[in-house]
């Protein structure tokens, strides 16, 4: 009789284990599901203000042609701005929510003669990111034709 107590007593352990197994696998499974579903949502959002910084481009160009042959450098571009302030070397801070947009612009060689290539980054972080480090981003292209088109003869 003492040897069925003993086999109770292994079988109620093993369930155990199996069981804590079971959980645990559960646990690292929703852990990381729910951090792929934030990578996701910060991945959509930086799309979508890459695209939005390219449109504010668009407008700083459209609005004054002359002006925009000037700008060449690396670029802020905050939240709800609409115009550029001077070139600096990096954008350093957060300056749209929880992500960094910057806007590189070359005129020359750019994408062609009279032509600038407009270069909108949005970088953010994660928890698969060291700490303090912006390790994914969203890059948006363009090529810009800085000749007004109405004003060419």
């Amino acid at each position: 009789m003492n040897l069925q107590k003993g086999q109770t007593l292994i079988e109620t352990l093993a369930a155990l284990a199996i069981i804590s197994i079971v959980v645990v696998a559960i646990a690292t499974s929703i852990t990381s599901s729910l951090s792929n579903a934030q990578y996701n949502d910060n991945q959509t959002l930086a799309t979508k203000y890459a695209q939005q910084g390219t449109e504010v481009i668009n407008q700083i160009r459209d609005a004054n042609y002359a002006n925009f042959k000037n700008f060449n450098g690396t670029y802020c571009l905050g939240k709800g701005a609409t115009s550029l302030g001077g070139a600096q070397a990096s954008c350093p801070v957060k300056n749209v929510d929880n992500f960094i947009r910057s806007i590189q612009i070359q005129q020359a060689p750019g994408c062609a003669l009279n032509v600038a290539r407009i270069t909108v980054s949005v970088a953010f972080t994660d928890g698969k990111c060291q700490l303090g480090v912006y390790c994914h981003s969203e890059t948006d292209v363009s090529c810009l034709s800085v000749v007004n088109p109405v004003q060419i003869p």
